[in-house]
This record gives C-alpha cells, sequence and structure tokens, in this order.
C-alpha cells in the first residue's frame, strides 16, 4: 500500500482536464482544482486535448471530467466534441464535460457530453462544485 507523507494510505485524486487557451484561466482552475483535492491536467486547444486523452488512454489514466472553453484557435470545442465523439465513444465511455465559455446564449451551445456550463466571468467555488456534483 502506497501511503504519503504522514502515513496516511494514498488515495488516487480524480484527474480533471482543463482545457481553455487562456493561460492565466487555466493556471487558476488548475491551481484551485489542485487545493481542492484533484488532479489537473492543462492544455491549450482541443487537438492537444485529444493528443492528452490518447497518452493518457495508453497509461490506463481517465480524466474524470473535462472543463472546456468552446472559443479556441487551432481546434475549438465544438471540433473537439465531435473528435472525441468519433474516436473515444465505441472504445471507452467519455467523460462528463462542463463547458467553460463567455458565451451567454446557452441554447446555442453544443448538448452531446454536456453536463453543465459555466459563463464566464465565474466564481472558482461555483466551478468546483460543479466538478464535484459532476464526478459523483
Amino acid at each position: 500500500m502506497v501511503r504519503n507523507a504522514q502515513n496516511q494510505p494514498y488515495q488516487q485524486r480524480s484527474i480533471v482536464l482543463v482545457v481553455d487557451d487562456n493561460v492565466s484561466i487555466r493556471d487558476m482552475v488548475s491551481w484551485a482544482l489542485e487545493l481542492d483535492g484533484f488532479e489537473a491536467a492543462e492544455v491549450a486547444d482541443g487537438q492537444e486535448a485529444l493528443d492528452w486523452m490518447d497518452n493518457a488512454a495508453r497509461e490506463g489514466r481517465y480524466p474524470a471530467v473535462i472543463l472546456l472553453d468552446l472559443s479556441m484557435p487551432h481546434m475549438d470545442g465544438d471540433t473537439f466534441l465531435r473528435c472525441l465523439q468519433a474516436q473515444w465513444e465505441k472504445a471507452r465511455p467519455i467523460p462528463p464535460i462542463v463547458i467553460i465559455t463567455a458565451s451567454q446564449n446557452a441554447s446555442a451551445l453544443p448538448r452531446m457530453f454536456v453536463h453543465q456550463v459555466i459563463v464566464k466571468p465565474f466564481n472558482v467555488r461555483d466551478l468546483l462544485d460543479a466538478v464535484s456534483n459532476v464526478i459523483q
């Protein structure tokens, strides 16, 4: 059994994949997630997220939830969701998605696999509560 520095049994933390092109948001969200007991993984766009997911799958590590910005260069959130569905859905379940967006028009947002939408600017505690609720 693996133990931490306080000689307590080590429990594996849930992985949260943070997909956002804004480095300040990624850093702030990752920091808050780690303080709240999660393991944060950060990527800057949809293609990096797909690559991360493929590498993680080879290691047997799957995110418990994905925090996804929709407006990103190279590969946006909508394209990422379509590619993720095409690549993953048959082989393994797609993790719950929490959209982080500046868009106020909720009717225009993608619906597949989306469990919640957080509108920027947001309260970090609300985001952490959303992650906890989706994982449970």
